[in-house]
């Protein structure tokens, strides 16, 4: 029997995920050695483990998978890639509050594990999981922020909305660089919410939604977030957006 690190992992858990490479490209522009990157949604590891390659041993990826299955082929992926020892991946999901629920498969593609989701109400059950606040993580300790918090990226199959509910503290006062957060109507209305309250909910937060002319080609399915040091409110540029005034950012016509 030959050892994992003799074996190739296939990193991209989904073929039709064409925007996937774009978005690690602009996640890696913006991470260096030492810093701290939050996947939600972590799956196999596209993302958590070419990262972790270039945080390294002085940074740390926190890897949220709730499905024990999909964690440990993760686990593997970063074994095989040598970075499993700068990954840490918790086996549970993230949400607006602590509890409990069931994670389901999509019953049109119950084989793949990238559609499954806390907000498919008839699709066959994968397992109940536990949730958890991001904030609620932080607090406690079961997450070290002591070194900031650089990157964020979110694929939670329609569940983005309570996830970016649960982390506001922590967005707030780590100011990530960059968040990369799913953005598909249809999902998103699985959870009550709408692409457009996603746009909103990060403009409050100071952030503004990256241009395509900025990315290698339009982004149709996902929306990348930065912090804008210079918003305009009423004709005046701020440091924060005041809570019931339309931010905009130079440049930014808004979603």
């Amino acid at each position: 029997m030959s050892d994992d690190s003799d074996q190739e992992v296939p990193l991209l858990p989904n073929a039709c995920a064409e925007e996937h490479p774009v978005l690690l490209s602009l996640l890696t522009e913006v991470l260096t050695d030492g810093d701290v990157f939050v996947d939600v949604g972590a799956n196999t590891g596209y993302f958590a483990v070419p990262i972790a390659k270039i945080v390294g041993k002085a940074g740390r990826v926190y890897a949220f998978e709730p499905a024990v299955d999909v964690a440990e082929e993760l686990r593997r992926a970063a074994r095989v890639q040598g970075v499993e020892p700068w990954i840490t991946v918790h086996e549970f999901a993230l949400g607006s509050g602590d509890g409990s629920t069931h994670l389901r498969a999509d019953p049109e593609h119950p084989e793949d594990s990238t559609k499954r989701s806390l907000f498919m109400w008839d699709g066959p059950t994968v397992a109940e999981v536990v949730v958890r606040s991001f904030d609620g993580l932080v607090a406690s300790g079961a997450v070290d922020l002591s070194t900031g918090l650089h990157a964020v990226k979110i694929d939670v199959e329609g569940g983005e909305m309570p996830v970016l509910a649960g982390m506001r503290q922590t967005l707030e006062r780590d100011r990530p660089r960059m968040i990369v957060v799913e953005t598909i109507e249809g999902h998103l209305r699985r959870a009550g919410s709408t692409v457009a309250a996603i746009h909103a909910f990060m403009r409050d937060l100071g952030y503004v939604a990256m241009s395509d002319a900025r990315v290698a080609r339009p982004l149709e399915l996902n929306a990348v977030f930065e912090f804008s040091d210079f918003l305009k409110v009423d004709g005046a540029f701020v440091d924060h957006c005041p809570k019931g005034k339309p931010c905009y950012a130079q440049g930014w016509t808004g979603p």
